[in-house]
């Protein structure tokens, strides 16, 4: 999992608003809006081959992550602003401790006929 620091972003205000970059780079091929309640589970599974990259519009969610690969387990916390990439083989687990909502982006369109939506974690046990 990689957390982005989002210090270094450009912001530019002035009398209209304000514009705030917050990714550059890369090529995502699909963004959603996620709203969640409180309480509820989302995720419980992994990718082969899609990146997802996660920024907090409003809320506070936990992420439980396993990587398949290596074994490692972490846990982190996360609140508006915050903006973290969940990479392929990386078991990941949603927890949302207040209502949520947030943007996510794909670096894959999502194929219904062949989705790389996997949560057999037993072949990496």
């Amino acid at each position: 999992m990689e957390i982005i620091e989002l210090n270094s972003r450009i912001i530019i205000s002035d009398s209209r608003g304000a514009l705030e970059e917050i990714v550059k780079a890369s090529s995502w091929k699909q963004m959603n809006r996620v709203r969640t309640n409180q309480g509820a589970i989302r995720g419980n599974h992994y990718h082969k081959s899609i990146f997802e990259l996660h920024y907090i519009l409003d809320g506070e969610l936990k992420i439980r992550i396993k990587n398949l690969k290596t074994k490692k387990e972490s846990e982190y916390q996360f609140g508006k602003g915050s903006c973290f990439i969940v990479e392929p083989y990386e078991f990941h687990t949603v927890e949302h401790l207040t209502d949520s909502d947030y943007i996510v982006l794909f670096s894959e369109e999502f194929n219904p006929r062949n989705p790389d939506l996997h949560k057999d974690v037993q072949a990496y046990a």
